[in-house]
């Protein structure tokens, strides 16, 4: 089996996010995407984001209707910061040692990623799937870590590719320890936080985000100006 972990704060989750995952799935053969949103964020001001339980009803919200993904409330059920390693423990211990995890992440957050908790350990223990956003180029992601980076990263070794040209049983195939697969994906240019400043200058979202997600941050007044009217 093969379960691809899509984590992050998804304040507010996107159709960038959602097409990434979308590709990611066909692409390799995934038999689910799971979303993870992140309850307490470690390298992250708390006060900036809406809560966990909001955020996380938006992700399911926005993946009710795809069967193939699927969200997970593991890292609001447990204490402390929300730390990808351990996360990622927890979904291998319940999946058993013949799943193959991998690790779905933006390019933003890779060059980050020496940083994470024990980042030498989330590479060992899943494949990381990094997916470009709109002015970034995967092919030169390598040349942007230094060389502190890669020594926590342990070392890792970097494989591109398209999502149109992959072949997923030969890319298993040629799995290595800590390999890095930078995946070319159509990408959506849509961030979050361009997201939340439409919202507070109370301009129209539409086709950014899904309806549903759309309809729920106007219910509880998600990212609004104090004060503001809908």
């Amino acid at each position: 089996m093969r379960i691809g972990i899509m984590g992050g704060t998804f304040d507010p989750i996107h159709l960038g996010h959602l097409r990434a995952a979308e590709e990611i799935y066909w692409a390799f053969g995934m038999d689910r995407i799971i979303f993870v949103p992140a309850a307490r964020p470690p390298h992250k001001d708390e006060a900036t984001v809406a809560s966990a339980l909001h955020r996380y009803e938006m992700v399911s919200l926005a993946t009710v209707f795809t069967p193939y993904f699927t969200v997970s409330p593991i890292e609001l059920q447990r204490e402390g910061k929300s730390y990808s390693v351990e996360t990622v423990r927890e979904f291998q211990k319940a999946a058993g040692p013949d799943t193959r995890l991998y690790f779905v992440v933006g390019v933003d957050a890779f060059l980050e990623m020496s940083a994470w908790k024990e980042a030498e350990e989330l590479l060992r223990l899943t494949r990381v799937i990094v997916t470009a956003r709109p002015g970034w180029r995967l092919n030169e992601v390598e040349g942007l870590l230094t060389p502190e980076q890669r020594r926590l990263l342990g070392e890792p070794s970097f494989r591109y590719l398209k999502v149109g040209e992959l072949d997923a049983a030969q890319v298993e195939k040629s799995r290595r320890p800590r390999q890095v697969l930078l995946v070319e994906v159509v990408s959506l240019d849509i961030a979050s936080r361009e997201i939340r400043r439409l919202v507070e200058e109370g301009r129209s979202i539409r086709h950014l985000v899904p309806d549903t997600v759309a309809a729920y941050m106007a219910k509880n007044r998600l990212y609004q100006r104090p004060g503001g009217g809908g």
